[in-house]
């Protein structure tokens, strides 16, 4: 399938041929990979689909894991870490561990497997607009992967004080993520949005120019190229550029500064042992990892919760910073600049991974009197606050490093 498109980090105009089985295509300009030849995709995803479906729902019927200490045990199915969660005035944290590891999977992984097999050949064209907008936003928001690297921490934390044993739930639910992860990578988003589309409407690229330069907007939804206000296979609205993304992304970063601090300052959990409180912050309990001995696991808690999100802070308001205030970037600097951007999208949601620790804690360690974890304040405003500075990365439009080029600038100056 012949491909023209705009690179969403330079957006240069490019026109890909048909690629052969794991040929890559990337851009010639930024070198961001752009499209991925896949061979059998849609029976891979089916395949794969099926499988992780029979395993997240075996994952969800016998014991996950059991935490024993003197003589007293606790056992724990996936579905027990929000219940308990909501027993403990933490709504907002179970219907985050509910929803991010357990109902939006399965509800993609359905769908995954109805597109593949011809629902969008089936219903009218506006269901199936929808239907791929609905998939492709929800994608970014699965953590199943991040929640199973925090029960191996949580194992490590607690393993010295009590007798742990995982169940079969553990094992269905790992080989869950594993097919999950397969399945998504042989999708093909321009494959699906090209069934979608009614007719070619794209424009012909006669040279290697910019889109901006040409005129053409980029759909940010199925990265269709057109003249007009509205995408023409989506209907999607159309811009040059992200509408107020330097606004946005600013006010996106001062509240998870905000949200920050008093997601350091208050515990993120309390460990009640023979009813006496003893609270711990994020710093706390990585001081008590690495007097325990557990060194790669503080340093991996250090740099996903104390690290990242001041990183991610930091450099989205140096993107900001240059996008305003300099007036010419070259080369080098404009792929420096992408290649850091790139990094910063894609590491955000790991940052919830102490906020899954506590989870996962939380619904283990009740043992009554004798000991028992409850959620802090700290582990809301950390969960919110790592929301918010995903989405302030999404907001951020890298195209506008590409713009500051002397050319750039130059042909672009009527463009409204």
């Amino acid at each position: 399938m012949q491909i023209h498109l705009a690179c969403d980090h330079c957006d240069d105009l490019i026109f890909i041929e048909a690629l052969k089985p794991s040929q890559v295509a990337s851009c010639p300009n930024c070198y961001c990979k752009l499209h991925v030849g896949k061979e059998n995709s849609e029976q891979k995803v089916v395949a794969l689909s099926l499988c992780a479906i029979v395993m997240l729902l075996s994952a969800l019927f016998y014991p996950f894991i059991s935490f024993s200490e003197q003589g007293i045990t606790q056992t724990i199915t996936l579905l027990d870490a929000g219940k308990i969660l909501f027993k403990y005035n933490s709504p907002f944290l179970g219907l985050l561990i509910d929803i991010s590891i357990i109902f939006l999977p399965l509800i993609l992984l359905v769908l995954f497997v109805l597109i593949h097999i011809g629902l969008l050949t089936l219903v009218p064209r506006n269901y199936g607009i929808r239907l791929l907008k609905l998939i492709f936003n929800m994608m970014p928001w699965v953590m199943s992967e991040i929640f199973m690297i925090a029960i191996l921490i949580s194992m490590v934390k607690i393993m010295s004080i009590a007798d742990i044993n995982f169940g079969l739930s553990f094992y269905a639910f790992s080989v869950f993520i594993i097919c999950y992860l397969l399945s998504v990578s042989h999708i093909d988003k321009k494959k699906l949005w090209h069934k979608i589309s009614s007719s070619d409407n794209r424009p012909l690229i006669c040279s290697p120019t910019r889109a901006i330069e040409n005129n053409l907007r980029v759909c940010q939804v199925c990265q269709q190229l057109t003249c007009e206000s509205h995408c023409t296979r989506c209907n999607s609205k159309t811009f040059f550029r992200k509408p107020l993304s330097i606004q946005k992304v600013t006010a996106l970063l001062i509240t998870s500064l905000m949200l920050y601090v008093p997601a350091n300052f208050y515990p993120i959990m309390h460990t009640w042992v023979l009813n006496q409180d003893e609270p711990a912050t994020i710093l706390d309990g990585i001081i008590t990892l690495w007097q325990m001995g557990s060194y790669p696991i503080a340093i991996i808690i250090f740099i996903a919760s104390i690290i990242i999100p001041l990183a991610k802070i930091f450099v989205l308001s140096l993107l900001c910073y240059v996008v305003s205030y300099t007036e010419d970037i070259d080369f080098i600097a404009q792929h420096q600049y992408t290649k850091i951007y790139q990094v910063t999208e894609f590491i955000g949601k790991w940052s919830m991974l102490d906020v899954f620790v506590v989870a996962v804690l939380v619904a283990l360690v009740q043992l009554d009197a004798l000991m028992s974890i409850t959620p802090g304040k700290g582990a809301i405003f950390f969960a919110a606050m790592v929301f918010t500075s995903m989405f302030a990365a999404h907001a951020f439009d890298p195209r506008l490093l590409w713009d500051k080029s002397k050319n750039s600038l130059e042909n672009n100056r009527d463009i409204a």
